[in-house]
């Protein structure tokens, strides 16, 4: 089967019989037929996939966004009308200097005690001779004795700084 696009073999000039001109009308036409076949095939590819997003979805992309915002909004209003006006009036009370500087200086001070238990002797000889059933390297030991020791450091700061502060 021929494509009803393609050019038949009796229009195509042969051989160095034809003139300039015609040669230069004949590459016009084959490349605004080309141009014609691009600009078809990308309809018919949006065209493909507009139907596969409907067949997908159900419905156009767009008209799925603006439903999406039509009922956060309408969801939202319900929450703000069951809540009432007196939660919304409610403001914090600005902070004192003390309380200010209270809360600053938790972090810090709890930083300096837990340094100064990790670095107890007998925390740390008992990290070492632990550590050394391990390896009989010296540095590593020590290294690590230092990794383990920073990380349980890490771990707690964390659990209370999260949980208790």
């Amino acid at each position: 089967m021929a494509d009803p696009k393609a050019t038949p073999i009796s229009a195509l000039p042969r051989g160095p019989q034809g003139n300039g001109e015609d040669d230069q009308q004949f590459i016009k036409n084959i490349l605004n037929q080309m141009n014609d076949d691009s600009q078809e095939s990308e309809q018919a590819y949006a065209q493909q996939q507009q139907n596969y997003n409907k067949q997908q979805f159900g419905h156009n992309i767009a008209e799925q966004h603006q439903n999406n915002q039509e009922n956060i909004r309408m969801q939202e209003q319900a929450q703000y009308e069951q809540m009432g006006d007196d939660q919304y009036d409610y403001q914090e009370e600005p902070l004192s200097l003390a309380d200010k500087i209270k809360q600053q200086i938790k972090a810090p001070l709890l930083f300096l005690v837990l340094f100064n238990i990790l670095c107890l002797p007998f925390l740390r000889e008992f990290l070492l001779t632990n550590l050394m059933k391990f390896t009989a390297n010296k540095t590593l030991v020590n290294y690590g004795s230092t990794f383990i020791l920073g990380l349980i450091g890490a771990v707690i700061f964390y659990a209370i700084n999260r949980f208790v502060l």
